[in-house]
């Protein structure tokens, strides 16, 4: 039985907080960059030089949204992010990620930085095993890739 067996509350606030503040990546998948390169009516190579950067993984590389000096999204502005329709899954699926659902202590920790934990959209434990797969199936093939 899992802690959250009996669902959970969250909806985006599009506070940004979770797109600003620290280090950290947004990898993408093919079919994120081509999501977000036909969004921005960009060329593929265009939209890869402008936008992202390669992460060394150590044996392989993965590709990641840029980040401003402040480390904050490329894409976050004043109004939000300007790319929210086509946003990346990782960023999608937030906060619904395997290591903050590991216990209710880490979801609860997670409050802390994310003012739509405990508020709004009730989702229940089947949509939640439904993202967490989502999120743990995208990593795989952004890796393979």
């Amino acid at each position: 039985m899992a802690w959250y067996d009996k669902g959970v509350d969250f909806t985006c606030r599009m506070c940004g907080h979770c797109c600003s503040g620290e280090p950290g990546f947004v990898y993408l998948s093919e079919k994120s960059i081509q999501e977000i390169s036909d969004h921005l009516g960009l060329d593929r190579d265009v939209f890869l030089e402008k936008y992202t950067r390669l992460v060394d993984m150590g044996t392989y590389w993965q590709i990641s949204l840029k980040e401003r000096d402040d480390y904050s999204c490329v894409f976050l502005t004043e109004k939000g992010c300007s790319i929210y329709p086509v946003r990346p899954l990782q960023c999608m699926t937030y906060p619904f990620w395997p290591h903050v659902f590991e216990d209710r202590a880490l979801w609860e920790a997670e409050k802390d930085s994310c003012p739509g934990i405990g508020c709004g959209e009730h989702h229940d434990a089947s949509s939640i095993r439904s993202l967490l797969r989502q999120t743990l199936l995208e990593k795989l093939v952004t890796i393979v890739k």
